[in-house]
């Protein structure tokens, strides 16, 4: 019987990486713009940028990219009040299904986040980056190149069939700052709260949902109003308040659940948020 060959079609092509650089830009930054005859990426890595392309100003904050389009005139233009560190990509791509990318901003869910910190950890290791012409490094790791052209394939393809999907199925996918940012709050408050037992730091969190600390903490406080960690330590007091009514765990053991430092600390922030202590909460709750 012969063997029957099933032809591996793509719905796009990265052909040619054109530059690749890592830049930083002050918040009274505005360049002169330009445009040219292949596509540009811009990912904000870390703050808040204005990009215009075309007649249309993009606002883009980390996590956000922006894909400009052949032809398309484009210029970064700060707003006075916000720095940011963005990683840019020129490439030459043919392919119509890359109209999906025309004029708008897209939020990057975590996962794509860590795939395009892999994007840029390949191209460190396989370019020198932020130098034209762009020259390939000698000694670059085996199969950086083709590793450089899937992990952008990849990206686009996720994010198109993400934006394929209806808008309530999505969740990977955003047209303003305002969803990406209570998306983002959602999820680390479902972490926080997967994690009610452990010893979490702010430096954990970043690297779980790769963002930098302060812009994790920033947008955390503009949805809910409250820090992370104080979030988290009301999480953590709930669910010692329900330990104490549901089993007879002593205090101690509680605390140690919860990592609190010691059994008097736990007391004390317990009696702080609570207005009891630990014994008597338990107490009262037995005579409800």
């Amino acid at each position: 019987m012969p063997y029957i060959r099933v032809p591996l079609n793509n719905i796009l092509n990265v052909d040619r990486i054109i530059t690749l650089y890592r830049l930083s830009f002050q918040p009274d930054y505005a360049s002169k713009g330009e445009a040219h005859d292949f596509w540009e990426m811009v990912y904000v890595d870390e703050g808040e940028v204005g990009l215009l392309g075309g007649d249309i100003v993009h606002r883009a904050v980390a996590g956000e990219l922006v894909l400009h389009k052949p032809n398309e005139f484009h210029r970064v233009v700060c707003d006075g009040e916000h720095a940011a560190k963005v990683f840019i990509v020129t490439f030459e791509c043919h392919s119509n299904a890359m109209r999906f990318f025309h004029d708008k901003v897209l939020a990057l869910p975590a996962d794509l986040r860590g795939l395009m910190r892999l994007l840029m950890e390949e191209c460190d290791e396989s370019f020198h980056v932020s130098h034209y012409p762009l020259k390939p490094k000698e000694h670059r790791p085996i199969g950086g190149l083709q590793l450089i052209q899937n992990y952008l394939e990849c990206i686009f393809i996720r994010l198109m069939r993400s934006g394929a999907q209806s808008e309530d199925a999505s969740g990977h996918f955003y047209h303003s700052r305002e969803t990406m940012e209570h998306r983002l709050t959602r999820d680390m408050t479902a972490y926080l709260e997967e994690h009610v037992c452990e010893r979490l730091s702010l430096e954990t969190l970043s690297e779980e949902f790769h963002f930098g600390v302060s812009t994790l903490c920033n947008i955390y406080k503009r949805v809910t109003g409250e820090t992370i960690m104080h979030s988290f330590l009301l999480l953590k007091i709930e669910e010692a308040k329900r330990l104490l009514r549901e089993n007879t765990e002593s205090i101690a053991d509680i605390s140690a659940h919860l990592s609190f430092e010691t059994p008097q600390y736990f007391s004390r922030i317990f009696r702080r948020y609570v207005g009891l202590p630990p014994k008597s909460f338990r107490e009262e709750s037995q005579r409800a």
